[in-house]
C-alpha cells in the first residue's frame, strides 16, 4: 500500500497527460523528471492496468445506502418534498402542464417519480428509497473515482467518509433529486478521468456514456452545469500540461503527438457536451425563464458564516471544525508537495503527484461550483446550500485525503481517524431521524389527530397563512389517511388542474359568500401555531368565530392546534 509521506505515484498511463501533470516521456529537462517520475510512471502503468475494486464499490455502496434509508420514514414529509410527491402524483398531461409554469427544474425528477410512485406508492419510506439508491450509487462512484486517481486504502477512506457525511446522510432522506445529481456529479467525473487516464483511445462509447451522465445531471438540476464547467477546467489543465511538456521537447514528434491526441480530447468533449446540453434544452430554456420562483431567498440569510461553514456540508459545529481542519491538512499537503517539486524545475512543479491530482479535482469539484453560486447570488438570488449536494462527494475526498496525509504508512491512525469522523456524524444522522427533523412540520401527528376526532362529512379548514413549506394543507395530501372522507370546503382549485403545484383556495370570507359553510354544522380548522406558540390573526379563525361559530374543543400537536367549531 503506497505511503501518503512517501512521493505518491501518477494516476495512471496514457496516451496523453494526466490532467495537472501525469507520466511524460521525452519533454522535460532530465532534472525535472528524477527518480521519482520514474517510478511514479511504473505505478502508473500498473495501476490503470489493476482491475478496479468492483466488489469493494458494490459492498461499500449497499451499506452506504442503507444509512439514509434506516429511519428515513420516520422524520414528517415538509414542503419542498410535498411538492416532489403532490407533482409526481399528477397525471402526466397535467404535470406537463405543471412544469410549463413553475418548477421545470426538477421536471424530469417529477416525472422519474411519478412512474416509481405507481410501482411502489407514496409514502415517506417509499418516495425517499431512490435518494438512498443515489447515495448508495455515489459512495460506488466515489471508491472507483478514487482508487483510479489514489490508492486502495484512499478509496476506502473516502467510500466511509462520503457515507457518512451529514449533507450526503440528509440528502438521502429527502424526496428531492439532490442526491441524485450527487451521484452523477460523480460518475460522470469518473468517466472523464477513465477517458483521459486511459492507455486506449477513447471508443464512441465511453463518450457517450459520459454524455449521457453529464446531461442526465443537468436535466434533473441546471445547477449542474457548474459541474460541466469544473469538467471543462480539468481538461484546460490537461492541454496546458501537454503544452507545457512540449516546450522542452528534445524528440518534438512525441510531444507534438501527445498535443495533437489532447486537442483531440478536447475537441471530443467539447462536441459531447454541446449534444448533451442540447438534449435537455428545453428543461433549461424553461428553468431560466422560471428563475423568479426562488426570488424567495433574497429575503433569507443563506450566506451567513454558519449557513456556509457548517451548515453547507457539515450539519454540526464540531463536525464542521474536524472536517475543515481535515481540508486543510489535505490542501496543505498539496501545496508542500508543489514546492518541493518546483526546486526541480517549473515543469516538474505540474507534476503533482496523484494524490495532488485527486486533491486538484476534488477541490475544484467542491469550491468552483460555490464560489460560481456566490457571485451570481450578488446579482440575483440563487446561492442555497442544498443547491450545492453535488459537491459533497468531493468535501468528503478531502476530508480523507487529510486523513490519508496524517495517517501516512499507520494503518491505525486511518482507522481512528475514520472513527472519530463517523462518530462525529452519528449524532447528526440520529437528530436527522426525529419526527420534526424537516422543518419541524409533524405533518403525520397532525393527521393522525384529524383521523382520530374527525367524522366524515365533518368541513374542513386550513390556516391558509404560512409559507408554502410549512403550511398545514399539505398534510392533506402527503399524509391523507386521517382527512379521509372530511370536505375541503375553502378549494377552489385541486393541484392536479393548478397551473402550480398547489391547491388554489379561497379566503374564509370567500367561501362563505360562496354558501361553503351553508350545510356545515361542525367544522375542524386546522390552526398553525409557530415555535413560540403564536398563532397568525389571519389564520380565519377569526372570520370563522365571527360567522356564528363556536370553539367547542381543542387539540396541539406540535406545530399545529386542532380546533372543533360548531354553529
Amino acid at each position: 500500500m503506497t505511503s501518503a509521506s512517501t512521493p505518491s505515484p501518477s494516476a495512471g498511463t496514457s496516451s496523453i497527460p494526466v490532467p495537472l501533470g501525469g507520466p511524460r516521456s521525452g519533454g522535460v529537462r532530465a532534472a525535472d523528471r528524477g527518480a521519482a517520475d520514474r517510478g511514479s510512471a511504473e505505478w502508473g502503468a500498473a495501476r490503470t492496468a489493476a482491475r478496479p475494486p468492483i466488489r469493494l464499490a458494490v459492498v461499500l455502496g449497499l451499506i452506504a445506502a442503507v444509512i439514509p434509508a434506516a429511519g428515513s420514514w420516520i422524520p414528517s414529509f415538509w414542503g419542498d418534498e410535498a411538492a416532489s410527491v403532490m407533482s409526481a402524483q399528477r397525471p402526466l398531461p397535467s404535470l406537463f402542464h405543471m412544469v410549463g409554469h413553475i418548477d421545470a427544474v426538477h421536471g424530469l425528477y417529477y416525472l422519474g417519480l411519478h412512474f416509481w410512485i405507481d410501482l411502489f406508492g407514496a409514502s415517506p419510506f417509499s418516495t425517499r428509497l431512490p435518494s438512498a439508491l443515489a447515495v448508495g450509487a455515489m459512495v460506488a462512484g466515489v471508491v472507483l473515482l478514487v482508487d483510479r486517481l489514489g490508492t486502495r486504502r484512499l478509496a476506502v477512506i473516502a467510500g466511509v467518509v462520503a457515507a457518512v457525511l451529514p449533507r450526503v446522510t440528509s440528502m438521502g432522506t429527502e424526496t428531492r433529486s439532490y442526491a441524485i445529481g450527487a451521484a452523477l456529479a460523480v460518475w460522470s467525473t469518473w468517466a472523464l478521468v477513465r477517458i483521459v487516464t486511459s492507455r486506449h483511445r477513447a471508443s464512441r462509447a465511453d463518450w457517450v456514456a459520459y454524455g449521457v451522465l453529464a446531461g442526465a445531471g443537468v436535466g434533473v438540476f441546471v445547477y449542474f452545469g457548474l459541474i460541466v464547467g469544473v469538467h471543462a477546467l480539468l481538461l484546460a489543465a490537461l492541454a496546458r500540461d501537454a503544452r507545457v511538456s512540449a516546450g522542452g521537447v528534445a524528440g518534438a514528434g512525441a510531444a507534438g503527438g501527445r498535443l495533437r491526441e489532447g486537442a483531440d480530447v478536447l475537441r471530443a468533449w467539447a462536441a459531447t457536451v454541446v449534444v448533451a446540453l442540447l438534449a435537455v434544452s428545453p428543461i433549461v430554456v424553461f428553468s431560466v425563464a422560471q428563475r423568479g420562483q426562488v426570488s424567495f431567498l433574497a429575503r433569507r440569510d443563506t450566506t451567513s458564516p454558519r449557513a456556509l461553514l457548517v451548515e453547507l456540508w457539515f450539519g454540526d459545529a464540531r463536525f464542521a471544525v474536524v472536517a475543515w481542519a481535515l481540508v486543510g491538512v489535505a490542501v496543505v499537503a498539496l501545496v508542500v508537495g508543489l514546492l518541493h517539486r518546483a526546486r526541480d524545475g517549473w515543469t516538474a512543479a505540474l507534476s503533482v503527484t496523484p494524490r495532488g491530482v485527486l486533491t486538484v479535482t476534488a477541490l475544484l469539484l467542491a469550491f468552483v461550483p460555490a464560489v460560481s453560486l456566490l457571485v451570481l447570488n450578488l446579482a440575483v438570488p440563487a446561492f442555497s446550500g442544498r443547491y450545492l449536494s453535488f459537491s459533497a462527494p468531493a468535501v468528503a475526498i478531502l476530508v480523507a485525503i487529510g486523513i490519508d496525509v496524517l495517517a501516512s504508512r499507520r494503518t491505525a491512525v486511518a482507522v481512528l481517524g475514520v472513527a472519530l469522523v463517523v462518530g462525529l456524524a452519528a449524532p447528526v444522522w440520529l437528530d436527522q431521524r426525529g419526527p420534526y427533523a424537516k422543518n419541524a412540520t409533524g405533518w403525520q401527528d397532525l393527521s393522525a389527530l384529524v383521523g382520530e376526532h374527525a367524522s366524515a362529512g365533518d368541513a374542513l379548514v386550513f390556516d391558509e397563512s404560512p409559507k408554502p413549506s410549512i403550511e398545514p394543507r399539505l398534510a392533506l395530501h402527503t399524509y391523507p389517511d386521517g382527512f379521509e372522507g372530511l370536505r375541503d370546503v375553502t378549494l377552489k382549485t385541486p393541484f392536479v388542474d393548478a397551473d402550480g403545484w398547489r391547491d388554489d383556495v379561497l379566503t374564509v370570507p370567500e367561501a362563505a359568500a360562496a354558501g361553503r359553510f351553508d350545510d356545515a354544522p361542525r367544522v375542524w380548522f386546522v390552526e398553525y401555531v409557530a415555535a413560540d406558540g403564536s398563532t397568525s390573526p389571519k389564520s380565519g379563525l377569526r372570520e370563522l368565530l365571527g360567522d356564528g361559530y363556536v370553539e367547542v374543543d381543542s387539540w396541539s400537536t406540535h406545530r399545529a392546534r386542532l380546533v372543533e367549531l360548531e354553529r
